[in-house]
């Protein structure tokens, strides 16, 4: 008969065991987007993906993206210091 074991620990143990963790915590990122960048910019973007350490976000307008090319320090910034584990270095937008 097997042991019983706790959810979060199996969880944790397949994480570690199939190379998942990384992606989690950059996807937590996501989850956030919102309350990084606020409810305005978040009407007008998308995050289509996170790789490589890269944020992907897809912006309604041009003018939006320019805005936002100029926010990238900051909003970077903002998630390096609110989600230090996500490894999200980079955004671009599209």
């Amino acid at each position: 008969m097997r042991e019983a074991r706790r959810l979060g620990d199996l969880i944790k143990e397949f994480s570690r065991q199939e190379n998942v963790s990384d992606k989690l915590r950059a996807y937590q990122v996501v989850g956030e987007w919102e309350n990084i960048v606020g409810d305005a910019i978040a009407r007008n973007t998308e995050i289509v993906r996170v790789e490589n350490g890269i944020l992907y976000v897809k912006v309604a307008t041009s003018a939006w993206r320019n805005e936002l090319v100029f926010m990238k320090p900051s909003i970077l910034k903002k998630i390096r210091e609110n989600y230090p584990d996500s490894g999200v270095e980079e955004i671009f937008f599209i």
